[in-house]
């Protein structure tokens, strides 16, 4: 599998149709690899210990592996089916188990479509 991520930067026109795309994606996190991969944009890049906060929604299916996903509210398991959802402003922090790594796909999308 090639992993394949594209964030985008929406023009106002883009913005006015209520929903837009800001970043779209896959990876294969192999067991034992740091998480999250160094590559992406700062915006978007967390450490564990702080996680993160984004200005956005995200939709994250795991497709394979298991691991953890973590906001103010709880602490869940995630495993090989699993999507989870984050909200704009929301903090949170996720990620692969080290021995089972994960399969993940994800979006983050935001307009007025989104928040109604």
């Amino acid at each position: 599998m090639n992993d394949f991520f594209k964030y985008l930067a929406p023009g106002e026109f883009d913005k006015e149709w209520g929903l837009f795309l800001n970043v779209a994606g896959t990876a294969e996190i192999l067991p034992g690899i740091n998480y999250p991969p160094a590559d992406h944009p700062a915006g978007y890049f967390f450490n564990w210990e702080n996680g993160r906060i984004l200005n956005e929604y995200q939709l994250n299916y795991i497709t394979g592996g298991s691991g953890i996903y973590e906001n103010k509210s709880g602490k869940y398991k995630v495993k090989s089916g699993t999507i989870f959802l984050t909200k704009p402003g929301d903090w949170h922090r996720y990620k692969p188990k080290q021995a089972t790594g994960w399969t993940e796909n994800y979006i983050g999308f935001n307009g007025s479509v989104a928040k109604n």
